[in-house]
Order: C-alpha cells, then structure tokens, then sequence
C-alpha cells in the first residue's frame, strides 16, 4: 500500500471500529476499500521492513493511542466545520496551524487529507454517536481538551454561529462535559453574548478583553465564590491540564493545552490579587 494514510490508520485501536471507523473507511473509501483491507495492509508492512509499522493495538483502553484521538479528533473537526454550511478558510487554517506546530509535514498531510475528506463527503456525520464511541474509551481530561480543541476551531473565523452553538452543546452532553468547564472553555475562547446580525440571524458575540465576572467564568465559578471554592477550583483545572492528564494526548495536544492553561493562570492570578489572597 502507499505510504498514504499509514499514520492515521497504523495505530488505531478503539477508533478503528464503530462509527468512527466507519466514517473514517468512507472518507479515505477512493484509496481503500476497507478499514480491515487498510489494517491488514499496515501490518503486512510493518512486517516486511518496509515504512512505519502501528503501534500496538489498545483496543477498549481507557485513553488509546494517540492515534484514536487523532482519528476522534479530525471526526468532530469536520463535524464542527460543517455545522454552519461552510467550511471556511480560516477554520481550516487553525487546523492547518496546529499540525504544522505538532506534526512532520507528511503527517500534517495525511490528515489534511482525511479531514478534507470527512468535510466532503455526503452524508451527515453522527456527532452524537462519535461521542459516545470516545466517551467510552476515554477518561475525562482526553474529552476535555478535545472538547476545548473543538471550540477553537468554531471560533476561528470570528462568527460563532447559532448552529456552532448548538452543535457544541450537543457534543458537550454527549462527551460528559460538566456545565461548569463549557462555561469556563466558552469565556476563555472569547465566547460572549447572543446577538442579531444584518440579516436577522443570531451569531454569538466574541469578547475583545476579559472582565472580571470572566476571570471568575474560566474557573468555573460565579464572583460570589468563596476563596476555598476559588481555590478548589483551580487546583481541579491545574489537575486536568497536569502533564500526566494529557500525556496520552501526544505531544500535538499537550502545547494546546498548555497554552489555554495560560489563560487559567492569569484568570487566577487576577481574582488572587482582587482578593489579596496568597
């Protein structure tokens, strides 16, 4: 088999089946004509020398390879830029910025490949079901920060639209997102107040700075928290951004989640100093 797509599909073990598998074998269907046919020809060879071989196969772990969530992931992407009609560029283009910074340039085109793909192909994509399949298979820091990935992508081009929205309400539920990080992923991606447009559509507005009901919102909380509970509260999203919580993430979400953990830390720097705690 050629080089294509030996990435993706060499290290699958609990993506490989289900509704991700199978949405992942009708968007590379031109070049294979099954995930078993691709499975088999990725370890044929892994066996004869030749290329990358898989990684070992996880099936039904509780976190997977980094492989199943790369897979999970460029599922929902699609999902997500799909929701609103149009794929835009610039929501392409944050993609594209992410594998850039986090893939060899072989790699970062196979899954352009496999997400454009996804974004093309005629049938709906089951959101919920590709939830359920990762929430099975995942623990809750993985659905966390695909989830906060997720959101980074609706938000790319500016106009975070009613069906983003919704659909991101939708894949929250399904992926056992507590009401207390949407809203703290939500107002650190900027995520402000429903408004009408020109044409008498809604789209949500996007914050240019943060106030200090939103400092408070990263963290999960409301301003009349106590300082224990802000303190809690810290040390519980300090704990999902842990490198041990998202080493099964691979190295490509570990930056992401460093760099939202940022914002956390000076959310909590800025109530620490309102409150003159130490």
């Amino acid at each position: 088999m050629s080089r294509i797509f030996t990435f993706i599909l060499g290290g699958l073990g609990w993506a490989f089946g289900g509704v991700i598998g199978g949405l992942i074998g009708a968007a590379v269907g031109t070049r294979i004509d099954s995930m078993q046919e691709a499975e088999a020809r990725v370890n044929n060879l892994a066996s004869s020398g030749g290329g990358e071989g898989p990684t070992r196969r996880r099936r039904y772990s509780n976190t997977g390879s980094s492989n199943d969530h790369v897979a999970a992931l460029m599922v929902l992407i699609a999902a997500v830029m799909r929701a609103d009609g149009v794929a835009r560029q610039s929501e392409l283009d944050y993609v594209k910025a992410f594998l850039r910074k986090n893939y060899t340039d072989e790699q970062g085109r196979e899954m352009l490949l496999l997400l454009r793909g996804l974004v093309n192909q005629p049938d709906d994509i089951d959101a919920v079901s590709v939830c359920r399949q990762i929430k099975v298979n995942t623990d809750y820091s993985t659905r966390y920060h695909i989830y906060d990935f997720l959101f980074g992508v609706a938000c790319a081009d500016n106009d975070f639209s009613m069906l983003e929205h919704s659909l991101l309400q939708d894949i929250g539920r399904e992926l056992g997102i507590s009401h207390a990080d949407y809203v703290a992923i939500r107002t650190r991606r900027g995520i402000g107040a429903r408004q009408r447009t020109g044409s008498g559509s809604s789209s949500y507005s996007r914050a240019s700075a943060h106030s200090r009901a939103d400092n408070y919102a990263m963290l999960g909380l409301q301003p009349s928290a106590t300082d224990d509970e802000v303190r809690r509260a810290y040390r519980r999203l300090a704990m999902k951004y842990h490198p041990d919580r998202v080493e099964s993430l691979g190295e490509q979400m570990r930056s992401e989640a460093e760099e939202q953990f940022k914002k956390i830390n000076l959310a909590y720097e800025a109530i620490k100093k309102e409150r003159g705690l130490k």
